[in-house]
């Protein structure tokens, strides 16, 4: 007794609900980036799931959708399931994003669901070249090598529905089997350049660590100066906002303006600070449509998308 209190014994945690024995729920909530719900919904269909985008992300329904969506989709961020009885649990246990690649991130960093999100947005599939022109820490590359090669992306990694009550351990290395056998050599070259080469050994390092290092061609070169691969194809390109970064927007955003016209019949996608997006625009010589708001680490932006 403890000031006329009786002590009270801390109660023994639940275990957790079991799922129904031999398959996992088949329906289960997707979230991702705010903007990305219709192409998490899209990436989800493609994946043979009913889905449809909702506010935060997109749900879906399937056989084995919990586990397919943890290990194949590049856009969803968390994946959360109904259990029996009420409540909302997290099939993931980690945030998806966390791809296990990327050793650090560098000044200006973009999630690596986010960058898928934003390729599948523009269309790519590995079938034509990529560049990124300005791929600092090669987030981006690598994201689309991974496309083009068609490794999914959770191959790598055990999920906490794995260690549920009724999991089914057979079904679920059937469905990563599945998965790894789709994949392939990315047909066509992704190509990436910086000016920085502080930012080329670490996109080197990050393309060898996701095992991609044969399959992204880094150079050390200005955006200016990047004499692309015959197109068409498609671009993305996260350059400095002026937003967190003091120095050398406006003179990178004058660099893409250069490398354009040399982009004949490409796809290109640029990110930009909502605020000045209009502004940093014009000095690019190349009429661009604000096709996207999304939000980049708490800043909002706009994919400003341009058909040189």
């Amino acid at each position: 007794m403890t000031g006329g209190r009786r002590n009270r014994p801390v109660a023994a945690p639940r275990p957790p609900r079991a799922l129904p024995r031999g398959r996992p729920l088949d329906l289960a909530f997707a979230a991702c980036a705010p903007g990305l719900e219709p192409v998490l919904a899209r990436e989800l269909a493609a994946l043979g799931l009913d889905a449809r985008p909702v506010a935060g992300g997109a749900e879906m329904r399937g056989e084995d959708a919990a586990a397919l969506a943890c290990l194949a989709s590049r856009v969803a961020d968390a994946v959360k399931v109904r259990v029996p009885g009420g409540g909302s649990r997290d099939a993931a246990g980690a945030p998806l994003f966390r791809r296990g690649w990327r050793a650090r991130v560098g000044a200006a960093p973009l999630r690596e669901s986010l960058a898928a999100g934003l390729l599948l947005f523009l269309g790519y599939d590995g079938e034509t070249p990529f560049l990124d022109p300005m791929c600092g820490s090669g987030t981006v590359a690598v994201e689309a090598a991974l496309v083009a090669g068609r490794r999914a992306p959770g191959l790598g990694r055990t999920f906490a529905f794995e260690s549920w009550p009724g999991h089914d351990p057979g079904r679920t290395a059937a469905l990563r089997a599945r998965l790894a056998a789709a994949a392939r050599v990315p047909p066509c070259p992704v190509h990436a350049s910086d000016r920085n080469g502080g930012a080329i050994r670490l996109a080197s390092r990050n393309a060898a660590a996701a095992g991609m290092a044969a399959h992204v061609r880094i150079e050390r070169r200005d955006a200016g100066e990047v004499q692309p691969p015959p197109g068409p194809g498609v671009c993305l390109v996260n350059p400095p906002y002026g937003v967190r970064l003091d120095t050398g927007a406006e003179g990178a955003w004058r660099a893409l303006g250069a490398l354009l016209p040399r982009l004949a019949g490409w796809t290109v996608g640029i990110l930009a600070p909502a605020g000045t997006a209009r502004r940093l625009a014009s000095s690019l010589g190349t009429p661009a449509d604000e096709a996207l708001e999304i939000r980049n680490g708490g800043l909002r932006a706009r994919l400003l998308v341009c058909r040189p």
